[in-house]
């Protein structure tokens, strides 16, 4: 532990310094018990100067979730079917919060940081590549996130997770599973999709032509 924190004393206390150690923590212990102050004494800082950079333990699970989101690779914004688009980016959304448990809670805020940003702005895009107006656009991606946290926070809550003990209500059970079900999030994500995006509306994509 002590070869580890004197690396980190030596390294400039930045956001990606931070956030990778916060994510180190998170695997190690989760995200209920990270602290501030025990990654200020894993950095080898005082936890005011962690203070200085990060607000609270709030923001720092969201820096790290940001991470997450960054690294869903986003295809060229103004090609190929917006429809297809969209079903893509959220479910990548979906599973990149769910790999490290409890960091759904990171889309719960109106503090958008950079990547969660970028996503926000290329899925509203998407939705006006398919014929709606700025105001509709919102709606329609409002709709699609409200669907998206009430799954996220299913899925991740352990109060929601199925007993290894046999239940007495097999029926219970089977709504159970198909309501954390990724299966059945992706059915009603697509219903809603149709319902905002019919066919009629999207653009067709361009298909070369050649030997």
């Amino acid at each position: 532990m002590a070869s580890k924190r004197s690396i980190k004393e030596r390294a400039p206390l930045g956001r990606a310094l931070i956030t990778s150690t916060a994510a180190e923590m998170i695997a190690e212990v989760g995200v209920d018990k990270l602290t501030m102050r025990a990654v200020a004494g894993r950095l080898g800082v005082s936890a005011m100067a962690l203070y200085h950079h990060v607000e609270d333990k709030d923001e720092l699970v969201r820096m790290v979730g940001d991470d997450l989101l960054g690294n869903i690779k986003l295809p060229n914004p103004d090609s190929g079917d917006c429809r297809d688009r969209l079903m893509s980016t959220v479910m990548k959304t979906n599973e990149s919060l769910l790999s490290v448990p409890g960091l759904s809670s990171v889309l719960l805020t109106s503090k958008l940081l950079p990547n969660a940003r970028t996503l926000l702005l290329f899925c509203l895009h998407q939705f006006e590549r398919g014929g709606l107006d700025r105001d509709a656009a919102q709606e329609a991606y409002a709709a699609v996130q409200q669907l998206g946290l009430g799954w996220l926070l299913v899925a991740d809550s352990p109060t929601f997770r199925l007993s290894a003990t046999p239940q007495p209500d097999n029926e219970i059970r089977d709504y159970m599973m198909k309501l954390r079900s990724p299966a059945t999030f992706e059915a009603a994500l697509s219903a809603l999709l149709d319902h905002y995006l019919p066919p009629s509306r999207r653009p067709r994509s361009r298909r070369r032509t050649g030997s």
